[in-house]
């Protein structure tokens, strides 16, 4: 859940989620404010002792079974082109699992993978929260989201790690007792250097994370090796998990075995905690400078 809380809520609230018993979901992102965290547009007014939110939310993953939300809004009418990011606030929203409150509807998301968990469009209308759920200081809320990402990243990579272990694992499998040409495919050099080849990269990206992880751990700053984690990590698991659909040959392409559902998996992962593409900004402006 992050900083920003009173001691009412860390005392009242945080050994719950410790212990499991409450579940939270993130409500940031937006159709137009992905990637662009500071191009929020949902709204939320002062009126009184209340808080009025009008808006939209995107990929809320859980947020039907969820026992709160955190949920970003913009609570400075007077936006400043050149620092968008001002304006930001937090607020802990608690609700009742398995429903929405009065003022909020959700869609489910017609996703191709990670139907492990509901993820959901939000629409706010004159939904309202007491003046109490504002968490940390009003109009800082863009630093409470940003302020995890290292952590997020490291998580992401470790998703996608296990993922390409599960394709790895299968494909060994699956060359065992298949046969071809007499003989089990595990035994034709090609599919074994390949498989070689996955266990390689997959050892590589987890060391990758269990240094990164450390890092995070000691409370040192390690914004630049958390993108370099979740790049290397999560681009490998598209490949590892590619590379087991096509030893299952046209096996892997039906929903017989897993390793079709690691392959959709895997896929999110280059997009959320930031696209593969943001984690190539991030280094490449530590390494030569900011460009534009």
């Amino acid at each position: 859940m992050g900083g920003g809380f009173t001691a009412e809520q860390e005392s009242r609230l945080l050994p719950r989620v410790a212990r499991g018993e409450w579940l939270g979901a993130y409500a940031l992102s937006e159709a137009e404010a992905g990637s662009d965290v500071a191009n929020i547009s949902c709204r939320a007014v002062r009126e009184g002792d209340e808080w009025v939110v009008n808006g939209t939310k995107m990929w809320c993953t859980y947020a039907d079974q969820a026992d709160y939300l955190v949920l970003f809004a913009r609570t400075d009418p007077n936006r400043d082109p050149a620092k968008p990011h001002r304006g930001i606030s937090t607020f802990l929203v608690e609700k009742e699992r398995g429903s929405f409150p009065a003022g909020i509807t959700g869609t489910p998301v017609r996703k191709i993978g990670y139907f492990g968990w509901q993820t959901w469009e939000l629409s706010f209308d004159d939904f309202r929260i007491p003046a109490s759920a504002l968490l940390g200081e009003e109009g800082k809320g863009f630093y409470m989201a940003v302020s995890g990402l290292e952590v997020g990243r490291a998580h992401t990579a470790a998703r996608a790690i296990g993922l390409a272990r599960a394709a790895l694992e299968d494909s060994i499998a699956y060359v065992a007792t298949r046969e071809q040409f007499g003989r089990p495919i595990g035994e034709f050099q090609y599919l074994r250097f390949e498989i070689a080849k996955m266990a390689a990269d997959i050892e590589a990206a987890r060391q990758l994370m269990y240094s990164v992880a450390t890092a995070i751990d000691s409370g040192r700053r390690c914004s630049t090796e958390a993108a370099m984690c979740k790049l290397v990590a999560t681009e490998m698991a598209e490949r590892v998990t590619s590379q087991g659909i096509q030893i299952h040959g046209g096996a892997g392409y039906t929903t017989d075995f897993q390793v079709e559902r690691h392959w959709r998996d895997a896929r999110l992962t280059r997009i959320f905690e930031g696209t593969s593409e943001i984690q190539m900004r991030i280094i490449s402006d530590d390494l030569l400078g900011r460009s534009g």
